[in-house]
């Protein structure tokens, strides 16, 4: 029987909006374009990091050195 596309390592796509969301953050308090090469290395780091095993969205934010920022109350 042959292997489903997840089975042979690639992104389903809960992870793929997982890693968009933290690349668009990263990419945002960095003040890159995301064609840059800045974001380049963003985007190889969070791939590298997820491959590693790292999923949680708030680890992948500061590991490419960012800290999501919470809303401000009025």
């Amino acid at each position: 029987m042959p292997k489903s596309v997840y089975d042979r390592g690639l992104l389903k796509p809960g992870e793929i909006a997982r890693l968009q969301r933290v690349f668009d953050e990263a990419c945002l308090r960095r003040d890159a374009q995301p064609d840059s090469p800045e974001a380049r290395e963003i985007a190889l780091t969070l791939l590298a990091l997820h491959n590693a095993g790292m999923v949680d969205e708030e680890m992948l934010m500061e590991a490419v050195g960012f800290r999501r920022l919470e809303p401000k109350s009025a």
